[in-house]
């Protein structure tokens, strides 16, 4: 198995329809144990918590299964909502990435959120 991306999808849990996916990429094992976490939703959903829900147990998944020790998250500060899940999942503002991502023909800057794995011993 390649270790370099796990792919989850986000499903409505009333009719098993697929509102959404979650991604871990930019896998970097050896001394960082490390990865980034990524997310869409369906707009329709937003706001209902179900990203929250869903992020919550991709980082377990992350955390217990795959034996991650740090997952980085980013959003654009235009974007509170994406901060605003990370957050109640648990992640920590680390700082902002300056001129981090070209979006539209401009280079924008990105807030970076953490989380470490809470069962290691550190």
């Amino acid at each position: 198995m390649e270790d370099r991306r796990y792919s989850f999808v986000v499903c409505h849990k009333e009719d098993d329809r697929i509102i959404g996916s979650i991604g871990l990429s930019f896998v970097v094992r050896g001394p960082l144990q490390s990865c980034m976490i990524g997310f869409d939703l369906d707009q329709a959903y937003n706001g209902k918590g179900y990203m929250t829900e869903a992020v919550k147990q991709v980082v377990r998944y992350a955390f217990d299964e795959l034996k991650f020790h740090r997952i980085v998250g980013e959003a654009s500060p235009r974007n509170p909502g994406s901060i605003r899940v990370l957050e109640k999942a648990g992640f920590h503002k680390e700082g902002i990435s300056r001129s981090n991502v070209k979006i539209n023909g401009e280079w924008e800057d990105h807030q970076v959120l953490a989380i470490i794995n809470p069962s290691e011993d550190i």
